[in-house]
């Protein structure tokens, strides 16, 4: 016990001095410290006040002289600057403050300024398309703060980082690197920075189309701004999220009230990036309720303006919506320009998000001029850029990381708590130190002995919960959690162990598709809709045998796996058709009653090629590409039919 409370006496003393050579650096501290510090730090904090006269109070507080002689005064000058140009509207002066900040950085030989410069030029790279050069700013950013211990500073480069990552679709990193940010920020709850972050996340959950977490996510960021006050910019940006979400959900009339609140807030931020932001909102909100010649107006002002601040994401996004409007408009030739234009701005961006999008607006022109070869090739490149988010192994990390962001987000609370009570704990022992000092070892020692005696118990306990926590963690990655069928990852890993079947089995890869399931949802709502999956994927677990596999692909899409020993007669076309031919009569047959409703639905299947078991691991994507040929073929044929790849490749060979 000697030793014990030796080694807690030498670790305390560590863990203090190592806390007092690593205190915080914030160049508020050192301005506070100045004649006007306060004044000069409330002027930085206010984002509302009018350009005319933050511009006129910035003079009168910091002078050219001062901007010379000290780097705080040069941060709080063009911090400032940046600030009034943005909500001036003038983007380039904006950028051209931060130049001055980071020469400012470099005549100080100050590395916690030039971090902060290049920090603030890595998202004006960002909103110029240049991702790789914001990365590499943001990057050297964050190595400077560290080293400067500029924790602040790491924590908003985290956040510039995580929006590079997102604007290049690459959602796990921009994920990962908004919870590192949000792990620092939630140290100090009120900091505008928690509802931006929040905000941030909402808009993954809006990519990848997780609307009720989107939903979650943005209500916890306006919460935050509602308790501790936000400035224009996050208004604006909250109320637009919550639009968005709505449409998605289809609730498009609900939305009309929040984009009147974010145009209110982005006028009055001043900022261009708040308003091409509501403008693509605005844009959304005018296809989803059909006011096409809304939309082309809105569209060609957005285009005129982003196209003049060389703002080729935003000009991309809006070319692409023109496109639509214009299509449903009947201006076919204008709207094949626009799109045109469209793919050379996606070209030079190098995005793909939007590629899905704006092939099927390819393929509708084409079909409106009656070019249907054509149209179905623009279609088939739609459903090929569809497929490729298909297969992404993204959405599966990101579920496993949304679930670490609920458990950081937890554990900062908890922490928050813990902090407020060390602290007052600290202040108590201030007055009596050596008192506290012993009454803390002799804690340890009970609580030495304690654990020694309730060990066992708890190792039993823990293995108990780990066994518990494995089955549920089985459960979440392997079974959908709506039909309680097996899910894409279940399916990766039952072809892995297929390898070991050798030559000895062959297998066929199907993929069957609900007809008409989007008249479901809107005729019905979600709700019927999912009781239908519920019940169409218990139907066809009925009707195929026991070492058959079914899976929840997602959306309306079912893959069905079946096989067969190759020492047995060999399968004929005709009778692998009589099997699927079974599972499409079964549902064809049965009607669903969800609710108070009763359907009868049919579904189309698309059967891929046969194949050795032991093949299918490496080739999965071909064989299913060759099944959604089929299906494409069945829905052509006026789906509730089942069509082979074989059938399609001969009818091409035919044609």
């Amino acid at each position: 016990m000697d030793k014990i409370i030796s080694f807690i006496f030498l670790f305390v003393t560590s863990v203090s001095c190592h806390a007092a050579s690593t205190v915080e650096f914030s160049p508020f501290d050192t301005i506070e410290e100045f004649p006007n510090g306060e004044q000069i730090i409330q002027l930085l904090d206010d984002k509302n006040i009018v350009a005319a006269r933050k511009r006129e109070r910035l003079h009168q507080l910091i002078s050219q002289q001062q901007i010379e002689a000290s780097a705080f005064y040069g941060f709080a000058y063009y911090r400032i600057l940046h600030d009034i140009e943005l909500s001036n509207s003038s983007p380039k002066l904006a950028e051209q403050a931060i130049v001055d900040l980071l020469e400012a950085g470099k005549y100080h030989q100050q590395d916690w300024l030039i971090a902060e410069a290049q920090m603030w030029l890595a998202t004006f790279a960002a909103r110029e398309g240049h991702y790789e050069d914001g990365l590499t700013l943001v990057e050297d950013s964050i190595t400077l703060s560290k080293q400067a211990n500029f924790v602040h500073l790491t924590a908003r480069g985290y956040n510039t980082k995580a929006a590079l990552y997102f604007f290049q679709d690459q959602y796990y990193f921009a994920l990962e690197y908004y919870l590192k940010a949000l792990d620092i920020f939630m140290a100090h709850p009120e900091d505008p920075y928690v509802s931006k972050v929040l905000s941030n996340v909402s808009l993954i959950y809006l990519e990848i189309e997780e609307w009720d977490k989107a939903w979650e996510s943005n209500v916890n960021a306006l919460s935050h701004v509602e308790q501790h006050g936000g400035d224009y910019e996050q208004i604006s940006a909250f109320n637009n999220n919550a639009a968005f979400i709505l449409e998605r959900l289809g609730r498009v009339n609900e939305s009309k009230p929040y984009l009147i609140e974010a145009q209110k807030s982005a006028d009055k931020s001043g900022e261009l990036r708040v308003q091409f932001n509501v403008m693509t909102a605005w844009l959304h909100y005018y296809l989803s309720s059909e006011q096409y010649e809304n939309a082309t107006a809105e569209a060609n002002e957005c285009i005129a303006r982003s196209s003049e601040l060389a703002y080729r994401v935003i000009e991309a996004d809006c070319s692409r919506m023109l496109a639509k409007a214009l299509i449903k408009l009947d201006e076919i030739d204008t709207a094949l320009e626009t799109l045109n234009k469209t793919k050379l701005l996606y070209e030079q961006i190098g995005t793909q998000a939007s590629h899905a999008d704006m092939f099927n607006n390819y393929a509708l022109a084409y079909e409106a001029l009656g070019e249907f070869k054509i149209a179905l090739e623009y279609q088939r490149k739609a459903n090929e850029a569809e497929k490729a988010l298909l297969f992404d192994k993204r959405g599966k990390m990101l579920l496993n990381l949304s679930e670490t962001y609920k458990e950081k987000y937890r554990l900062q609370e908890v922490a928050l708590l813990t902090a407020e009570n060390d602290a007052h704990e600290a202040r108590l022992a201030e007055q009596d130190i050596r008192e506290k000092f012993l009454c803390f070892f002799i804690l340890v020692a009970i609580i030495s002995i304690s654990l020694l005696i309730k060990k066992r118990y708890w190792l039993e306990n823990d293995n108990k919960n780990l066994q518990s926590s494995n089955l549920e963690l089985y459960k979440q990655s392997n079974i959908d959690t709506l039909t309680g069928l097996y899910n894409r990852r279940y399916f990766l890993d039952f072809l892995a162990q297929q390898q070991s079947a050798g030559q000895s089995t062959q297998m066929c890869l199907a993929i069957i598709d609900v007809d008409h399931f989007k008249a479901v949802n809107d005729n019905y709502g979600h709700d019927i809709g999912d009781e239908v999956l519920v019940q169409v994927g218990s139907i066809i677990q009925k009707n195929i045998r026991e070492q058959d596999l079914l899976v929840r692909w997602g959306g309306e899409e079912f893959v069905l796996s079946l096989s067969w020993p190759t020492s047995a007669a060999p399968v004929s076309l005709a009778e692998l058709q009589n099997r699927f031919e079974r599972v499409r009569q079964a549902i064809a047959n049965a009607p669903i009653v969800a609710g108070s409703q009763s359907l009868n639905l049919t579904v189309s299947i698309g059967v891929g090629k046969r194949l050795n078991a032991s093949l299918l691991k490496d080739c999965w994507q071909e064989v299913l590409e060759g099944a959604d040929k089929a299906l494409y073929r069945a829905k052509a044929l006026g789906r509730d039919k089942v069509v082979l790849v074989e059938q399609v490749e001969h009818a091409g060979r035919a044609g």
